[in-house]
């Protein structure tokens, strides 16, 4: 299989390209940055404590072995060389993908469950890095989008449920709690809206800065976890987790979907990482991210051995790099040393504990919002058929009814239960399955037989462009392969046919569109350079998730040009184009 080559060059808006390394003073004020917005999702590892009732000590230092994590995590996805890591500026997160499965394990088996799920959950991802290139045929846009999608909606309902669970509405200060909670989410939406530049992509940060004030100055800050952070020390080594590590087969699908979930967002913020650091840039190096979803399965399965929540890469500090003109891989190991810092510290890592739950809550509903809306794009990214329209509404509906009839799902036999453990699970996999059940009947092929003349080729193409109509393939991509085949005919006459005549055969089967050409000749070393007929996604990065779902769409638009094999038979050659439908 061969890739089509693509030429590097240096963005003129970067001030420190991914392989510089700026001045030291400015690189560690820049290391300092990424380390306390790498931070600030340690609210997740909070929320995911408070559901499994967690003492406060044990908390603060779970806090700082999350810290570690994050450390490890960064490094691992900066590495330049090797078979692990993008070596780009790509810094994980504890993810809102792992929450909700991370909530529901807390209150099923404690943080024991948490750790050894997110373990699992790992070990998917990185068998999912080991298989990408077979796997790459059902990364579909539909399949893609609808993971992203009902991602945002599990992420709204826990952040809707931290934010309405609040004292009483009969006492009097249940209005302060409803002010706090909808300043908060009012912060960041204004902020998306009108701000401008850096200040845009650090809306969350802003968000929580003010929540923080405005839950100080009425007294939402709980006295004890107060009274913690104040008796902690300054400087203390955290002790990785020694509570044990538990499985359950029943929240397997879970984080099964997780996983995957984790692997595709991996994939898209790679995938905007290239582009923003090559003006050039036409198509996703494959093999780079192939190493960054390895890198981050690899945080995860080592993020659950020391006892940590799921970790997944952070597209909010790819967009803000992209902003700033800052991708320099070295900011990454800067960031890790700080985080490594906060680490060592309970003061600093313990102060996450002291977010309430309104806080907390609507920083959630901020963020679920992009990944909805992300999702939708994914989706919509290429025109849908009648397939793609029952694959979205029915699993979108089973999922969302995972949520509002969990007693049906409960009453379940336990093995039919373990299928339906998260709305992402059951969502997913009855994406995956009706995908799979859609593709019978879907199968056609079309053979025509052309030769060397100007007008036998072109009625060869229009006869292949007609039955395409016929099964109802994507008009772009009709356009596309039809483009293709003609570019790929007109060469091999020119320079590798030994006769005057070959076959052009089209095979579709509802996923992939494969155009085939034979001729009987020499076999081409290479192909002509196909032209490009969806140019990328610009660099809208203009939200905290978008680096994520932009560059996701990017690599789906990529599959549809880089698929090429060439291979040599006893009756001729056989030239392949592959376009995922």
């Amino acid at each position: 299989m061969s890739t089509i080559a693509q030429q590097s060059e240096r963005p003129p808006g970067l001030i420190y390209a991914v392989n510089e390394w700026p001045p030291l003073p400015r690189l560690a004020m820049l290391g300092f940055q990424y380390a306390v917005m790498d931070a600030i999702y340690l609210i997740l590892v909070v929320i995911i404590m408070r559901h499994a009732h967690v003492p406060r000590a044990v908390g603060v230092n779970l806090l700082g072995v999350a810290c570690i994590g994050l450390a490890i995590g960064t490094v691992l996805q900066g590495l330049p060389r090797g078979p692990v890591g993008s070596g780009f500026l790509a810094p994980p997160v504890f993810s809102a993908i792992f929450l909700a499965p991370c909530v529901l394990a807390a209150q099923i088996g404690g943080l024991p469950l948490v750790f050894g799920m997110t373990l699992f959950a790992g070990a998917v991802e990185v068998l999912a890095a080991l298989l990408f290139k077979r796997l790459r045929v059902l990364i579909t846009p539909v399949l893609s989008g609808l993971t992203v999608f009902v991602v945002g909606l599990e992420l709204g309902v826990v952040g809707v449920g931290e934010t309405l669970d609040v004292r009483h509405e009969d006492l009097p200060a249940f209005p302060l709690h409803v002010t706090v909670a909808m300043l908060t989410l009012f912060v960041p939406i204004c902020l998306s809206i009108w701000g401008r530049g850096a200040l845009k992509l650090l809306c969350t940060l802003c968000g929580l800065a003010v929540g923080m004030i405005g839950a100080a100055s009425i007294g939402l800050l709980r006295h004890a976890a107060l009274a913690t952070i104040v008796e902690a020390s300054w400087i203390t080594l955290p002790r990785p987790a020694t509570l044990g590590l538990a499985f359950d087969v029943a929240l397997a699908p879970a984080f099964l979907a997780a996983g995957i979930a984790a692997a595709l967002r991996s994939v898209g913020v790679v995938t905007t990482c290239q582009r923003i650091n090559n003006a050039a840039w036409q198509r996703p190096d494959m093999s780079n991210i192939q190493k960054g979803v390895l890198a981050d399965g690899l945080a995860n399965v080592l993020g659950g051995a020391l006892g940590l929540p799921g970790m997944s890469a952070a597209p909010s500090l790819v967009g803000l790099s992209g902003v700033t003109g800052a991708t320099s891989r070295a900011i990454a190991f800067a960031a890790a040393l700080v985080l490594l810092i906060f680490s060592i510290s309970p003061k600093l890592s313990g102060f996450f504990l002291l977010v309430p739950q309104e806080v907390a809550g609507a920083l959630l509903v901020f963020t679920a919002c992009f990944m909805i809306s992300g999702g939708m794009q994914i989706m919509l990214s290429r025109a849908v058929d009648t397939r793609a329209v029952y694959v979205i509404g029915v699993s979108t509906l089973l999922g969302l009814s995972e949520s509002v009839f969990p007693a049906y799902f409960t009453d379940l036999p336990r093995p039919v239960r373990s299928l339906t453990s998260s709305p992402l699970a059951l969502a997913l996999g009855t994406g995956i399955l009706l995908s799979l059940l859609f593709r019978l009947g879907t199968r056609q092929i079309v053979s025509i037989a052309w030769d060397d003349s100007e007008p036998a080729i072109a009625a060869a193409i229009a006869a292949l462009r007609e039955k395409m109509q016929g099964w109802k393939v994507n008009g772009a991509l009709i356009d596309t392969g039809t483009e293709h085949a003609r570019e790929v005919i007109d060469y091999v006459v020119k320079h590798r046919s030994h006769h005057s005549a070959g076959m052009l055969r089209g095979l579709y089967n509802g996923l992939e569109l494969r155009v085939e050409i034979s001729y009987q000749g020499s076999p081409a070393t290479h192909l002509p350079k196909l032209r490009v007929t969806h140019a990328p996604t610009g660099g809208e990065l203009d939200d905290e998730e978008a680096a994520a779902y932009i560059g996701l769409r990017n690599f789906l638009r990529s599959l549809i040009t880089d698929r090429q094999q060439i291979k040599a038979t006893k009756t001729g050659v056989v030239v392949r184009l592959f376009y995922a439908a």
